[in-house]
């Protein structure tokens, strides 16, 4: 199976981030500088982030838990994020046919 390889953040999209990062949503309406847009509208460092992100399951683990799934990658010789993804595939295979 081919792995996906997603594009890291360009410098742009970073400090897009780290502008958000650094002022409250509300400054930036009373400001001026943000306002409600459609979905077309949004800024390609936006647009990119998004893309990559359509294709991202998160999933939050307590501490022991993240243990246990690294514990059972170790033992199985592959990582915790790869064991998790095959999981997920195959719930997902099993789900459609």
């Amino acid at each position: 199976m081919k792995a996906n390889r997603i594009p890291r953040a360009t410098t742009s999209e970073r400090a897009f981030v780290r502008d958000l990062q650094r002022r409250s949503v509300f400054e930036l309406v009373d400001a001026g500088r943000a306002k409600v847009l459609a979905k077309d509208e949004y800024p390609e460092p936006v647009q990119r982030f998004l893309w990559r992100e359509r294709r991202t399951v998160h999933v939050r683990l307590s501490l022991a838990a993240k243990r246990r799934l690294e514990a059972l990658g170790r033992a199985r010789g592959l990582s915790a994020e790869e064991l998790a993804r095959c999981w997920v595939e195959q719930a997902l295979s099993r789900d459609t046919g």
